[in-house]
Protein backbone atom coordinates (compact mmCIF):
# COMPACT_ATOMS: atom_id res chain seq x y z
CA UNK A 1 0.00 0.00 0.00
CA UNK A 2 1.08 3.55 -0.68
CA UNK A 3 0.77 6.56 1.61
CA UNK A 4 -0.87 9.64 0.10
CA UNK A 5 -1.21 13.18 1.45
CA UNK A 6 -4.69 14.66 1.23
CA UNK A 7 -5.32 18.36 1.73
CA UNK A 8 -8.62 19.97 2.73
CA UNK A 9 -9.32 23.70 2.80
CA UNK A 10 -12.70 25.08 3.75
CA UNK A 11 -15.11 25.99 6.54
CA UNK A 12 -14.07 24.72 9.95
CA UNK A 13 -17.45 23.03 10.41
CA UNK A 14 -16.54 20.56 7.64
CA UNK A 15 -13.10 19.55 8.90
CA UNK A 16 -14.21 16.66 11.08
CA UNK A 17 -16.66 15.43 8.43
CA UNK A 18 -13.90 15.30 5.79
CA UNK A 19 -11.45 13.48 8.08
CA UNK A 20 -14.16 10.99 9.11
CA UNK A 21 -15.17 10.36 5.50
CA UNK A 22 -11.55 9.55 4.61
CA UNK A 23 -11.16 7.28 7.63
CA UNK A 24 -14.41 5.44 6.81
CA UNK A 25 -13.76 5.05 3.07
CA UNK A 26 -13.39 1.50 1.77
CA UNK A 27 -9.74 0.59 1.22
CA UNK A 28 -8.43 3.77 2.86
CA UNK A 29 -6.81 4.06 6.27
CA UNK A 30 -6.24 7.44 7.88
CA UNK A 31 -2.79 7.15 9.46
CA UNK A 32 -1.93 10.68 10.60
CA UNK A 33 -3.10 14.27 10.62
CA UNK A 34 -1.32 17.58 10.90
CA UNK A 35 -2.72 20.21 13.24
CA UNK A 36 -5.46 22.18 11.40
CA UNK A 37 -4.38 25.71 10.47
CA UNK A 38 -6.36 28.88 9.89
CA UNK A 39 -5.49 30.11 6.40
CA UNK A 40 -7.26 33.12 4.91
CA UNK A 41 -10.33 32.63 7.08
CA UNK A 42 -10.61 28.91 6.27
CA UNK A 43 -9.27 25.79 7.90
CA UNK A 44 -6.47 23.91 6.17
CA UNK A 45 -6.02 20.28 7.15
CA UNK A 46 -3.42 17.88 5.78
CA UNK A 47 -3.72 14.17 6.47
CA UNK A 48 -1.84 11.04 5.47
CA UNK A 49 -3.85 8.06 4.27
CA UNK A 50 -2.79 4.61 3.18
CA UNK A 51 -4.42 2.62 0.40
CA UNK A 52 -4.49 1.88 -3.28
CA UNK A 53 -4.58 5.01 -5.43
CA UNK A 54 -8.01 4.16 -6.86
CA UNK A 55 -9.52 3.83 -3.36
CA UNK A 56 -8.01 7.12 -2.21
CA UNK A 57 -9.04 8.90 -5.43
CA UNK A 58 -12.60 7.56 -5.12
CA UNK A 59 -12.84 8.73 -1.50
CA UNK A 60 -11.55 12.20 -2.39
CA UNK A 61 -13.94 12.45 -5.37
CA UNK A 62 -16.92 11.48 -3.20
CA UNK A 63 -15.98 14.04 -0.54
CA UNK A 64 -15.40 16.71 -3.20
CA UNK A 65 -18.89 16.13 -4.59
CA UNK A 66 -20.42 17.00 -1.21
CA UNK A 67 -18.41 20.17 -0.55
CA UNK A 68 -19.62 23.74 -1.04
CA UNK A 69 -17.95 25.82 -3.74
CA UNK A 70 -15.67 27.59 -1.23
CA UNK A 71 -14.03 24.34 -0.08
CA UNK A 72 -11.57 21.96 -1.69
CA UNK A 73 -10.04 18.54 -1.10
CA UNK A 74 -7.27 17.02 -3.17
CA UNK A 75 -4.51 14.47 -3.21
CA UNK A 76 -1.34 16.50 -2.85
CA UNK A 77 1.36 13.83 -3.02
CA UNK A 78 2.77 10.59 -1.72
Amino acid sequence: MTIYRVSFKGPSALTLRVATALADANGVELISSDQPLNVEGKVALNVAVEGAFDAVADAVAKIRGDLPSDASVEITGT
